[in-house]
């Protein structure tokens, strides 16, 4: 069951810059849900796993890099996207630094707050 929709309206422009809520980034789903609201608004869609967020990045899904996100409340990932293993995988857990990388490579400026 998808609980993300993805919004067919064009992407913003270059430059923009979205706040991330944080609050709840305590595991890879809900940062795919704060950035997914971070770009197109509750329920919105910015990615479900790492290919996808990647393809995201490359425009055609509410935002068009480069692009700058405010990562509010980050300290909250920091303490819970750490190594380890993803049971759900079954494979290395996915950790903040991972995610700032992926972000960095695709010219998103983040500020961590």
């Amino acid at each position: 069951m998808a609980l993300a929709h993805r919004i067919d309206a064009a992407d913003r422009p270059p430059g923009t810059t979205y706040d991330l809520d944080g609050r709840y980034v305590t595991d890879i789903e809900g940062f795919y849900c704060a950035i997914g609201e971070a770009v197109n608004g509750p329920g919105g869609y910015f990615g479900w796993n790492l290919d996808a967020l990647h393809d995201c990045l490359r425009g055609g899904f509410g935002a068009r890099t480069p692009f700058r996100l405010v990562w509010h409340d980050s300290a909250v990932a920091r303490a819970h996207l750490v190594a380890g293993c993803d049971g759900r995988r079954l494979a290395p857990a996915t950790i903040l630094d991972d995610l700032l990388d992926i972000l960095a490579a695709h010219q998103v400026e983040v500020d961590l707050r």
